[in-house]
C-alpha cells in the first residue's frame, strides 16, 4: 500500500506546493491498519485505510504523469518505472528476506508456505496468490507467512504499470487530434472507473475474497483519486468559496475511522467501499482551499507528517512483526501485546527507512534511469532467489 510518493502538488495552482495534509492522511491511513492487523475491539473494520492508500496513490500518480505530459508531451515511462524501482522494490526486497530468515529459524515448518508467499510478493502477484489460499489467507497466522499484507502492494503495482500506459495512448491520442489531454483522461478514467466499481458491487456478494483481492475490482478505488487530480481546476474555482470544501474534509475525517467500526461486518469491498473512499476524497479535495486550513491544518501537524512519510517502511513491518511476536509468545496473543508490537515496529521501520529507502531513493549511483531500473531488477532476483532456495529446502526436509 504503498502511498508511494511524496506529497503532491497543491490542487488547483499550475505551479503547486508542498502538501503536508495528504502526507498527513498517510498516517491515519497507516493507523487504520495498526490497529485492525493487532484485533483491536471496534477496529475489525481498519482495513479501511488500504482503501484510503488506494486513493491517496491515484491522485498522487495521476497528478504526476498529467505534469509531464504537459510539460513534455510525452511520458518517460522507462523513467516512470525506475523512480519506482528506486522508491518501492529495496525496502520490500529488505522485508521480504527477513521474513524467509525469521520463519526458517522460528517456524521451519512453515517455510515452504513462506517462499512461495515470498516469491508472489516478490514478483508482485501476491494479491493473485492469496486467491489460491482461500479465505483464511487474509491472517498470517492461519496461512503459515509472515507476508500476506503484501497483496495491497501487488495491486498497487499492477496499477503502477498499467495506468501510465494508458496516459500516454490518450496523450498520443490528444495530440494527434488536437484535444485536450486532461479532458481526454478525464473521460478514460470517469470510465475506468465506472466499471471497475459496477464489477465491485456485483461481484462481492458472490466471490468477496475475489473482490477485495482483485485488481479490477479495486482499481475504482485508484479512478477516484486520479480524478481528483484532473479535476483540480475545479477545485481551484470551488476553493474561492471553501467553506463547503472544509466541511466535506471535516466529514471525510469522521467518516474514514469510523467506517473502520463497522466494515468488517458487512460485504466487503461493493458498495459499503464507497464510505471510506469517498472520505478519502474529501479530505484531499477539501486542501484545495488551503492545506493548512480545516482538517489539513490537523493533518500537517509535524508528527501526524512524521508518521505518514513512515508508512510505507512501517506498514511493511507490522505484520512480520506480529507474526514473529505470536511465535515467540505464543500465549500473548491479545489485542495490547500486538498492538504494542506493531508500535515497536516502527523502529525497524526507521531503520529501512533511514538506510535502504533513501539513500537508494536519492542515490546519485542509482539516479539514472538505466540505473534505477538495474537496482529493482537486482532486488527482485535477489528476493526470487531466496525463495527458490528456501523452497527447495523446506520441499527437501519434507521428503526426507
Amino acid at each position: 500500500m504503498s502511498v508511494l510518493e511524496s506529497a503532491p502538488r497543491r490542487a488547483g495552482t499550475p505551479h503547486g506546493g508542498h502538501r503536508g495534509d495528504v502526507e498527513g492522511l498517510r498516517a491515519v491511513a497507516i493507523g487504520l491498519v495498526l490497529l485492525f492487523h493487532a484485533g483491536v475491539p471496534f477496529a475489525g473494520g481498519g482495513l479501511v485505510g488500504v482503501d484510503a492508500f488506494f486513493v491517496v496513490s491515484g491522485f498522487l500518480i495521476t497528478g504526476l504523469l498529467l505534469r509531464e505530459v504537459r510539460r513534455t508531451g510525452t511520458l518517460a515511462l522507462p523513467a516512470f518505472y525506475a523512480r519506482r524501482a528506486r522508491r518501492i522494490v529495496p525496502s520490500a526486497a529488505a522485508v521480504l528476506l527477513a521474513a524467509l530468515a525469521a520463519t526458517a529459524l522460528l517456524a521451519p515448518e512453515r517455510l515452504a508456505p513462506t517462499a512461495a508467499a515470498v516469491l508472489a510478493a516478490a514478483l508482485q502477484v501476491a494479491n493473485w496468490f492469496l486467491l489460491t489460499g482461500g479465505a483464511q489467507a487474509l491472517d498470517p497466522q492461519l496461512a503459515h507467512t509472515p507476508v500476506t499484507h503484501f497483496w495491497s502492494l501487488a495491486v498497487e503495482e499492477q496499477f503502477y504499470l498499467a495506468w501510465p500506459l494508458l496516459v500516454l495512448l490518450v496523450a498520443r491520442r490528444a495530440q494527434r487530434r488536437g484535444g485536450d489531454v486532461r479532458r481526454g483522461l478525464l473521460v478514460a478514467l470517469t470510465a475506468l472507473t465506472v466499471l471497475s466499481l459496477a464489477t465491485s458491487v456485483l461481484v462481492s456478494p458472490r466471490a468477496e475474497l475475489l473482490a477485495y483481492l482483485g485488481t479490477g475490482t479495486r482499481a475504482w478505488q485508484f479512478g477516484v483519486g486520479g480524478l481528483l487530480a484532473l479535476l483540480a481546476p475545479e477545485l481551484a474555482r470551488a476553493a474561492r468559496r471553501p467553506a463547503l470544501l472544509r466541511a466535506g474534509g471535516w466529514a471525510g475525517a469522521v467518516l474514514l475511522p469510523t467506517s473502520a467500526v463497522w466494515a468488517g461486518a458487512v460485504t466487503y469491498p461493493g458498495w459499503a467501499a464507497l464510505v471510506p473512499t469517498l472520505a478519502t476524497a474529501a479530505v484531499i479535495a477539501s486542501g484545495a482551499a488551503g492545506p493548512g486550513a480545516g482538517v489539513g491544518r490537523l493533518l500537517s501537524l509535524p508528527p501526524v507528517r512524521w508518521v505518514g512519510r513512515l508508512s510505507y517502511t512501517w506498514y511493511l513491518w507490522h505484520v512480520p512483526a506480529t507474526w514473529i511476536a505470536v511465535e515467540l509468545a505464543p500465549g500473548l496473543d491479545r489485542w495490547p501485546f500486538l498492538l504494542l508490537v506493531e508500535l515497536l515496529a516502527a523502529a525497524p521501520a526507521l531503520a529501512t527507512s533511514l538506510l535502504v529507502e533513501r539513500p537508494l531513493r536519492h542515490g546519485r549511483a542509482v539516479a539514472s534511469t538505466r540505473a534505477g531500473l538495474l537496482l529493482g531488477a537486482l532486488a527482485t532476483a535477489l528476493v526470487v532467489l531466496g525463495a527458490l532456495l528456501a523452497l527447495s529446502a523446506a520441499l527437501l526436509a519434507l521428503s526426507a
